[in-house]
């Protein structure tokens, strides 16, 4: 096993025992990275008082070979003024060495505006790997980041050439080229099968995901549940969950374009039509920390699972603390790792209402629940891995 994965699985246990955190910690979960190296941005910094344009993407990643040859067309002569007034390029990966290419740049005369068509032509005509481009304008006008864009910024998007959505490998699952995804999306991909085998979910269970994104993940488990249910505030999500549920044909899926605070939550489960066995999904952006009225909220509706998945560790101990508090047990810790080369972990952590009384008990007497249902002394080590 490499020492990277040595390196997490350390300190993801160090983290455990510190916290006092009492789930069975899994292997961590991961997959081939994918090809070409997962999404790239060619973006405008300033080094040394210069505004130059760099490479980012996945730290250590060797830039692919047909990107190089864009860069170097972008030095050209002919389009220098254009240039100039790029923001960024985004090169979307669909995990196959195609891209989806989105062009944010301030144009403000015709010898720029006709500088970005030359670009487009000569993207269209010389790289079939690039399945579309299209241009975005953002008010404020900056360099965003679509794994975390900021949620007060306003976008309008302009046609190049292609689709908006861009297919994902060889699936029949999209997502629209402004919409969160992670940067490299090989383990995403198989996230929906992972929580499929890691909750066993009944014919009859329902599921509310909720910071959807575009629900690759919501999608891969709609045949294992009655319903499925999606729900985010971002307008790209809609769009890439309504042209999954046409590709796919799914009929028992719902999407609510709103915000996720406990006014919605009890709202949701307030009629006999929401009624149920209930596995809620949360990923919150940036892995902020939820409020303690929506917390109540969800488990005052009585899930029977909640995963929450989260990369900040601090912010996950503190939410297990919190659905203690409201009568939850934390069974399971899935350490999820996104791409080899990217150190930090996120964490997906299954909830389950605590019928056997475990929180009752460890308060009278001191000690800690533990995931089989048996108690251990307060302050011993947390599990470690699990191996397969």
């Amino acid at each position: 096993m490499s020492n990277a994965i040595e390196q997490k699985k350390q300190k993801i246990s160090d983290w455990a025992n510190a916290s006092k955190v009492p789930g069975k910690v899994q292997a961590i979960f991961t997959a081939e990275p994918e090809k070409g190296g997962g999404d790239w941005r060619y973006v405008a910094r300033e080094i040394k008082g210069k505004r130059v344009l760099v490479w980012e993407g996945i730290p250590d990643e060797t830039l692919p070979s047909n990107l190089q040859k864009i860069e170097e067309q972008l030095s050209k002569e002919h389009l220098r003024f254009f240039k100039k007034q790029i923001f960024q390029i985004i090169f979307r990966s669909n995990c196959d060495g195609c891209y989806g290419a989105l062009i944010q740049a301030h144009l403000k005369t015709p010898e720029q505006s006709r500088g970005y068509k030359t670009f487009l032509d000569y993207l269209q005509r010389n790289h079939p790997e690039i399945l579309c481009a299209h241009s975005v304008q953002t008010k404020p006008a900056f360099p965003f980041d679509t794994s975390n864009p900021p949620p007060s910024m306003q976008y309008t998007l302009r046609k190049g050439f292609g689709s908006e959505y861009i297919k994902l490998e060889s699936t029949k699952l999209y997502f629209h080229i402004l919409d969160w995804l992670p940067k490299s999306k090989g383990t995403y991909l198989r996230l929906g099968e992972k929580l499929h085998e890691w909750l066993h979910p009944a014919k009859d269970d329902r599921l509310l995901c909720c910071y959807s994104g575009a629900a690759i993940e919501t999608m891969l488990l709609s045949g294992s549940f009655k319903d499925i249910h999606c729900l985010d505030m971002r307008e790209w999500a809609k769009s890439s969950f309504t042209q999954n549920v046409q590709s796919l044909k799914i009929k028992n899926a719902h999407f609510y374009y709103s915000k996720l605070d406990e006014t919605w939550v009890k709202k949701f489960f307030a009629g006999e039509i929401n009624k149920g066995k209930w596995t809620i999904l949360l990923n919150p952006p940036g892995g902020e920390l939820l409020t303690q009225p929506l917390t109540q909220a969800i488990a005052d509706s009585k899930p029977e699972r909640v995963v929450h998945i989260t990369g900040n560790l601090q912010n996950a101990a503190k939410e297990s603390e919190r659905w203690r508090k409201f009568g939850y047990v934390l069974r399971k810790i899935m350490p999820i790792e996104w791409h080899p080369n990217i150190r930090r972990l996120e964490l997906a952590m299954l909830f389950v209402p605590d019928r056997a009384g475990l929180l009752g008990r460890k308060t009278a007497i001191g000690l800690q629940p533990a995931a089989s249902g048996k108690a251990t002394p307060k302050g011993k080590a947390a599990p470690r891995f699990r191996q397969r």
